[in-house]
């Protein structure tokens, strides 16, 4: 069975199609070879996906390949110009060639096109993608927003139980506030469709959690990550809701533990981030421009609760969650 492979590294394949191609890498070794030569190849172009085309591209190539046929027309010969016979076989078409100037023009004319067009198709799949998440956040902000009307203003947080771990934001407002289990899940993660259909589990599934099960639950809060709380004296608070436009809630899912840390969805070119006041902005960096804040960091540059009340983490869902006393 032949697959598309440039169209899947390019992730343009439908749902059905992107699984085939998974499936069969696990067990084709010349399959996962020809995919890596692929996004070898491809990578040099990596940071020109997203780019905006300058300004009067497309008049200035039509009006290259117009020169170009201008410049290579091979004109009759005088004696010809006349001749009744040659005018009607141009017109009928009967005498026509085709030459290798005509190839050449044809060939980039072709190229050109899909110099044109390439951009704007990948442009649209990014920026369709960028709106569905930002859809999905506007969503989980309405849950978080009239759980905090009914909590004496206080956001989900984790429970007490066996085990503080985060991410448990999920399974409460997907239980509580009836958000669509779908919400939780970006449409540009990279994560495989069998990690996407284990689904977001029972709050009372992540309550009896104990330390050796955590591996289980790394998916609870989808491809997003939330904010958990900060630490004081030796507990981890919860937020409460103050409406704060530079206060991170929910992001596209963080990956990693480095200062570089960031989320791979949206092909790592940056992330969703849902603020307190319930505005959604994507942002190419992971630290607040005025504040400094870096929303997958503490202020001390750990994966940890926050240090403060006003800085803001996110993590991924799964993390174990310890404050220091």
């Amino acid at each position: 069975m032949e697959f598309d492979l440039v169209g899947f590294v390019m992730g343009a394949l439908d749902e059905e199609e992107h699984a085939q191609v998974e499936a069969a890498l696990t067990i084709d070794y010349e399959l996962q070879r020809q995919v890596e030569l692929i996004r070898n190849a491809l990578s040099p172009l990596e940071s020109y996906r997203y780019c905006e085309p300058p300004a009067a591209l497309a008049d200035t190539t039509l009006n290259y390949v117009f020169h170009q046929v201008d410049a290579h027309k091979v004109q009759p010969a005088v004696s010809n110009a006349f001749s009744p016979l040659s005018s009607a076989e141009r017109t009928s078409g009967t005498s026509s060639r085709w030459r290798m100037t005509d190839f050449l023009v044809l060939s980039v004319v072709l190229l050109c096109m899909a110099l044109l067009v390439s951009p704007a198709i990948y442009n649209s799949r990014f920026v369709a993608g960028k709106l569905a998440c930002q859809d999905n956040l506007q969503h989980l902000y309405h849950g978080m927003h009239n759980y905090s009307l009914t909590n004496n203003g206080m956001y989900p947080t984790t429970p007490v139980a066996n085990i503080s771990i985060s991410g448990i934001q999920a399974p409460i407002l997907r239980e509580q506030a009836g958000i669509e289990e779908t919400r939780f899940f970006c449409p540009t993660a990279p994560e495989t469709l069998e990690w996407r259909q284990r689904g977001i589990p029972a709050v009372q599934t992540v309550v009896d959690a104990t330390p050796e099960s955590l591996d289980e639950l790394t998916h609870m809060g989808g491809t997003y990550g939330y904010n958990i709380g900060h630490q004081d004296q030796g507990k981890i608070r919860p937020i409460r809701h103050q409406g704060r436009p530079y206060f991170a809630l929910v992001a596209d899912r963080p990956t990693g533990d480095s200062i570089s840390r960031r989320s791979l969805n949206h092909d790592g070119m940056g992330q969703n981030v849902l603020f307190e006041d319930g505005h959604v902005a994507f942002l190419r960096e992971t630290k607040e421009r005025t504040l400094g804040d870096l929303y997958f960091l503490s202020d001390r540059g750990l994966v940890e609760p926050g240090l403060h009340s006003n800085d803001a983490v996110i993590m991924e869902s799964g993390k174990q969650l310890v404050a220091e006393h």
